[in-house]
């Protein structure tokens, strides 16, 4: 009797689709859409689900049945964060520092902001905080920055604070955050086993800063427990709603979760703010595992949906961390991929700026509901896709591959009526400056990532994903002379397929102070009580010690100095040689990053920060490079269509449109051209060409 198929599902809930990839055993792949709901997000994950077992042609129920691993990236946490959409909570904290989320650090005021909204000074304020000062409250107690006790935590205090914060202020959640519980995690704990007196049927949802960070930051760590409690209730109904119907449908296997950190975790085990950036998150795990495949060390990201646009980089084979990553202002302490968005994608509004008679495209999207003009679903705003329908870029009659049909007249009469009149220009002129806005808004971000990390943009190739990015590909990396893209048959659901192919994971990052050259044995005594720590979290999720690879990675800085530098290391444990070696690898690409003569190695080097992932490695998807199959590209032509291209000629040019699925191996495209995915549209400029690598991907270069 023949065994049944096992299939792996990763889905990504974004902000217009939610994309689904369906592994199967023997390497298959296949992709699926469906709109998001966001009046319950999980109706759009079972509407792609559905979507995606009609593709694999089995009933749902077979599908999920016979899902070994359901992985899961969403935008519940970022959703309730934007439309401050969380619960009511409340902050005990050190008495003496309840002012501290409100006082901020300096950088607090424009933190979050663009270039040009920090230009208009006398217009920038403070965000509004999640927990106002009347609902934090302070308790008697003190740790100093090495962990010793200075004041032993008063339980009468938070007794009284616990007994205030739920019955007269009614919270729904409490946060913890004491004075250097991130060296001595003591009080915190104490609080913990008091609230089974104080709270005994668990009334309000508790984060404690201790257990979700243990990096110095009281600004940070206080928000990021804040956070995780403004955001717990929400996530947890979401996650348990979701595998309720998941399992009603036949899922046997787990539901797992996407997190920041470029890993998977079982649903209970996944904090509430490790949910933040999961969708970007998943590109990048995409965008590693394919750049390992092709062996390429340096990737630029790109991920244009319909909402945002997502940069990332992979620099010398390996992404990093955002120091302090910032999320709705608000500066927190949590291991999140360093990827930086804008509001660029296909449901962007493009409007003219009354005041100055400007056409201003982003940041506000018109989203999923009710979503660009051309969808014909009550949206009145014009956006960057219904610019790309009036310059023909897309077929209204194939998008999402045919199963929507767009209104392009429609499309075309708002253009003119709200971007063309005002601005005295032919609808396609208007919608070309359209185009060539958001371009340049996204060359702009690339470079702003790229050049701080000390490379060049053309030392980089740009995977282009996103079910926008094909489109806009040519366009935005011509502005940075970048010469190579890449575009993948997964490209409309890259970051499903990152989920899909993600490890499980666990993250420590830790602050410390290790003056170089240190005591090898007091590292490695560190690390080992980390990697301790983290095979017990990675045994709760099914992994033997055996079974879990360390990835272990410092940040080193010269003395003094705020910032650090991280540096991989590919060695378990310290000695004196190792010991010289990082030195000499932080001197050398502190150089890279800044310049000679930028260090200053009298002042002394230390290590202050040290990161481990603890990795266990589940089944991924297969590449294989394919034979050469398609030398002709005229069997895959289906037609010719008029197409305006803002760049150079700025004319419309009656032009080739190809079919993806019938170009083979080694086909060669010269522009203009378009080829056409069943989820999303590649634009081949005039001086471009195209060519199929052996595993199906475009190759998008100028000669």
């Amino acid at each position: 009797m023949a065994s049944k198929a096992q299939y792996i599902i990763g889905v990504d809930t974004g902000g217009t689709f939610t994309d689904v990839v369906v592994l199967g055993g023997a390497g298959e792949v296949w992709t699926a859409k469906a709109s998001t709901t966001p009046d319950d997000f999980s109706r759009g994950v079972m509407d792609a689900v559905k979507e995606a077992a009609g593709a694999v042609a089995v009933e749902i129920s077979e599908l999920l049945g016979q899902t070994t691993l359901f992985k899961h990236g969403s935008t519940v946490a970022t959703n309730a964060l934007i439309t401050r959409n969380g619960c009511k909570v409340g902050l005990i904290t050190t008495m003496g520092f309840e002012d501290t989320t409100e006082i901020m650090r300096a950088i607090g005021r424009v933190d979050g902001l663009s270039g040009d909204e920090i230009k208009h000074v006398t217009w920038i304020t403070k965000p509004d905080p999640f927990v106002p000062r009347e609902r934090v409250v302070g308790v008697r107690e003190r740790m100093d920055y090495q962990g010793n006790e200075i004041v032993p935590l008063n339980r009468a205090d938070v007794m009284d604070a616990i007994r205030r914060l739920i019955e007269d202020d009614k919270v729904e959640a409490i946060a913890v955050s004491l004075m250097h519980a991130w060296a001595n995690p003591k009080h915190e704990e104490e609080i913990r086993a008091l609230t089974a007196e104080a709270d005994p049927r668990r009334k309000v949802y508790w984060s404690f800063g201790s257990s979700l960070s243990q990096v110095a930051g009281e600004y940070a760590r206080a928000n990021t427990a804040i956070l995780n409690s403004y955001l717990g209730p929400t996530v947890e109904r979401y996650l348990k709603g979701l595998e309720t119907k998941l399992k009603s449908g036949g899922l046997k296997g787990p539901l797992l979760i996407m997190q920041g950190n470029g890993g998977v975790a079982h649903r209970e085990h996944v904090s509430a703010i490790a949910n933040l950036q999961s969708g970007p998150a998943g590109g990048m795990i995409a965008s590693a595992y394919v750049a390992g495949v092709l062996k390429h060390e340096n990737v630029i990201t790109t991920d244009m949906g319909g909402t945002s646009f997502d940069v990332g980089l992979i620099t010398d084979g390996y992404w990093r961390y955002a120091q302090e990553p910032i999320v709705e202002r608000f500066r927190m302490l949590q291991p999140i991929i360093d990827i930086e968005s804008i509001g660029a994608g296909g449901g962007t509004i493009a409007q003219v700026e009354a005041e100055t008679g400007r056409l201003l495209v982003g940041p506000r999207s018109a989203g999923a509901s009710p979503g660009p003009v051309c969808y014909d679903a009550g949206g009145e705003q014009v956006t960057v896709t219904d610019a790309d329908l009036a310059l023909g870029i897309i077929d209204p009659d194939y998008f999402l591959g045919g199963k929507k049909s767009l209104n392009k007249e429609k499309a075309l009469r708002v253009i003119e009526e709200k971007i063309a009149r005002p601005l005295k220009l032919k609808v396609h002129e208007a919608a070309a400056g359209i185009y060539d806005i958001v371009n340049a808004k996204m060359s702009d971000l690339i470079r702003r990532q790229v050049v701080r990390t000390g490379y060049l943009p053309e030392e980089f190739v740009i995977y282009a994903f996103g079910g926008a990015g094909p489109v806009h590909a040519s366009g935005f990396a011509a502005e940075l002379g970048i010469k190579k893209i890449y575009i993948f048959a997964t490209s409309p659901v890259f970051s499903a397929f990152g989920a899909a192919a993600a490890d499980v994971m666990r993250t420590r990052v830790l602050s410390c102070q290790y003056v170089l050259p240190a005591d090898p044995a007091t590292i490695n005594q560190r690390l080992d009580t980390v990697e301790e720590e983290l095979s017990a979290a990675m045994s709760g999720e099914g992994f033997k010690p055996n079974q879990i690879e360390f990835r272990r990675y410092y940040t080193m800085r010269y003395r003094r100095q705020s910032a650090g530098v991280e540096l991989p290391a590919s060695w378990q444990r310290f000695n004196p040689k190792r010991m010289a070696e990082i030195q000499t690898a932080f001197e050398k690409k502190y150089v890279e990053l800044y310049g000679v003569g930028a260090g200053y190695t009298k002042a002394g080097i230390e290590i202050s920060e040290i990161r481990v992932d603890a990795v266990g490695k589940v089944a991924k998807p297969r590449l294989s490079a394919k034979r050469k199959t398609g030398g002709n590209p005229r069997a895959a032509l289906k037609g010719k269509r008029r197409v305006f291209f803002a760049r150079p000629q700025r004319k419309f040019i009656d032009t080739p449109v190809y079919d993806y699925d019938r170009l083979g191996v080694g086909a060669a495209v010269k522009g203009p051209a378009i080829i056409e995915l069943p989820f999303t549209t590649t634009l081949v400029p005039p001086d471009h060409k195209v060519t199929v690598d052996s595993y199906m991907n475009l190759v998008m270069e100028v000669p």
